[in-house]
């Protein structure tokens, strides 16, 4: 899909694989979230980055029949597992649009949820201006990210990139360096106040070849794909999604 971007399409050639290899993460991570914001009955509630719904599919599960959910990513293949997810709730709407900017009127939500995607777009910052603008008065936005990582799996990522051609550097926005620089970006977004918590999640792996798999599963499968396929897992062992 060239029309994608490199990361859309990471993602979109993730998407049977993502949330979908035994490691529990993405769902736990979304739970913290769903807690935090506590979407209430009726609300309207716009999930920007939906992946494959474990945000949307309790946030629309809290809402309820009264409220309505719409859930938007721009890769086709999250789009659809997370329709698949949230089958049989009529108060979701999962489309193809982009979580930088949702084309939505001004004031349409109560709340705006985005887990684990700020850090992917091009402009977090502009992004946070663009869902403040989304929100009704008194709406409120919680958006979940990285804070500090299990060294080991750094680790892991380093073993992996001395196998890949040119393994790719990313650089995420200075605004997700700390919570301080966190709440300095929400608040310069325009919001009236903002409340940062941090939540601990562990994640079993059976064997060195599951996490393999659980890295080739999400946006790690970017790394994954430069390794050469003669560099990779012999082929009685478990090999990394392709």
């Amino acid at each position: 899909m060239t029309d994608l971007s490199p990361i859309v399409q990471v993602f979109d050639e993730a998407a049977e694989a993502y949330d979908n290899v035994g490691v529990e993460f993405f769902r736990p991570i979304a739970a913290e979230l769903v807690r935090a914001v506590a979407p209430q009955p009726g609300e309207h509630v716009l999930d920007a980055g939906c992946g494959t719904g474990a945000v949307l599919a309790p946030v629309a599960e809290a809402v309820g029949p009264s409220g309505y959910v719409t859930g938007i990513d721009l890769a086709p293949g999250m789009v659809a597992r997370s329709r698949a997810t949230t089958t049989g709730l009529d108060q979701v709407v999962v489309e193809l649009g982009d979580a930088q900017d949702p084309a939505y009127p001004a004031g349409s939500f109560d709340l705006i949820t985005s887990g684990l995607v700020l850090f992917f777009l091009p402009d977090p910052p502009a992004a946070l201006t663009a869902y403040r603008k989304l929100l009704k008065p008194q709406g409120r936005l919680g958006f979940s990210c990285f804070a500090q990582q299990d060294p080991r799996y750094a680790q892991a990522l380093k073993i992996m990139a001395r196998f890949a051609d040119a393994p790719p550097e990313r650089r995420y926005h200075p605004m997700f360096d700390s919570a301080e620089s966190l709440r300095e970006a929400v608040l310069a977004a325009g919001y009236a106040a903002v409340e940062v918590r941090e939540a601990e999640v562990g994640s079993a792996f059976n064997d060195a070849a599951h996490l393999y798999e659980w890295i080739g599963s999400h946006a790690g499968r970017q790394l994954v794909d430069l390794i050469p396929v003669e560099r990779r897992s012999s082929p009685s062992r478990r090999s990394p999604p392709s």
